[in-house]
């Protein structure tokens, strides 16, 4: 009976050792397929981070929507004109907008690059995108309509719709305020003899070459389109020189000069006596205006001060018109009065008068 019994212990021991083995080897395989399924999971901070695009804007108009959009704090570098609001001026800066270098781009491991209109050069741009970084350039019209489309699609790019539809609202409605406050200015001048509109004319640099100024196609012309003045240079298209022959026969009204051009103290008043503009009524009246470069050239979503800036130095120039026009009607009347043998102090004393009403 015993040796009977003996296999049978044999093969129970053989059995228990055998299901202890399949018991570890299947809690090891277990074990590895949870942990193979079961990714590390990162923390909040490090998955923020991740998600969080690092934009590069290259251009002042960029840089200020993505800014007034509320996307600031995702912007990593901007170009050299990038230089409102004052938080723009405190990150990496990596140069002018038009000559990017793509090393100086790639070193702030972007995931996506905003450009105005002329960002580059064209081999930046292409490297930079192979790169797996979101390229963007922005060629839209320089005027309000094409301001309210860069803004949208920022908008849609920064997550930020909502606030770019709002902003878009917000500025048309300063804009038509603007208008219309402009327009009932003009209604006051209707009853004068001279027609009420303005000749400008927007400079952007002078030099031995000549004076640069701001054509069709440019948002100084945008300015004064919504306000229906009439640019001198409209016959040009983008930034072109103007001899000083055009510039007397134009005869602007007002002058404005970008900011970048302007340096010293005695800027204006040089730009005043320059030989173009002298002669002119602008010239003879020194009405002149200096424009920060950002919103006079750019496409900014404070077009509406620009605006603002823009009108009151028309109805400027239509004050000084008008008191001219008064002027001229008093000494006429004290022509009239002389040859009458009216009484030449009375009629002086009406003049004075009139003057009083344009000091």
């Amino acid at each position: 009976m015993a040796k009977t019994k003996l296999p049978r212990l044999a093969s129970a021991r053989t059995l228990l050792q055998v299901l202890s083995l399949m018991s570890v080897f299947w809690c090891l395989c277990s074990g590895g397929v949870y942990a193979a399924a079961t990714p590390i999971t990162p923390t909040a901070h490090n998955q923020k981070q991740s998600e969080t695009p690092r934009i590069i804007a290259a251009g002042g108009s960029v840089t200020e929507i993505i800014y007034a959009l509320g996307r600031g704090d995702w912007v990593v570098a901007t170009d050299s004109t990038s230089m409102f609001p004052a938080a723009a001026t405190e990150v990496t800066k990596l140069g002018y907008f038009r000559q990017l270098s793509t090393e100086g781009v790639l070193a702030q491991q972007p995931s996506m690059l905003l450009g105005a209109s002329a960002t580059g050069p064209a081999p930046m741009l292409e490297q930079v995108a192979n790169a797996g970084v979101d390229v963007h350039v922005y060629h839209v019209s320089r005027d309000i309509h094409g301001l309210s489309e860069m803004i949208l699609d920022i908008g849609h790019r920064v997550s930020a719709e909502d606030n770019a539809k709002e902003l878009v609202t917000d500025l048309q409605r300063q804009v038509e305020a603007q208008q219309k406050e402009y327009s009932e200015a003009l209604a006051t001048f209707e009853s004068t003899e001279y027609p009420n509109t303005v000749n400008a004319l927007f400079v952007v640099a002078n030099n031995d070459r000549g004076l640069t100024v701001a054509g069709n196609d440019t948002v100084p012309q945008a300015l004064f389109d919504t306000l229906g003045m009439t640019n001198i240079a409209g016959d040009l298209v983008g930034y072109k020189l103007m001899d000083a022959e055009s510039v007397l026969a134009r005869n602007p009204d007002v002058v404005f000069a970008a900011g970048h051009m302007l340096h010293g103290e005695n800027a204006l008043n040089s730009l005043c006596s320059h030989h173009a503009i002298a002669a002119t009524f602008a010239g003879q009246h020194c009405l002149v205006k200096a424009m920060d470069s950002s919103i006079g050239l750019g496409l900014s979503p404070r077009f509406a001060i620009a605006l603002k800036a823009v009108a009151e130095h028309g109805l400027r120039a239509l004050s000084l018109k008008a008191a001219n026009t008064v002027m001229q009607e008093s000494a006429s009347q004290v022509h009239i009065a002389q040859r009458t043998g009216l009484d030449k102090n009375t009629n002086t004393d009406n003049n004075s008068h009139d003057m009083g009403r344009f000091e």
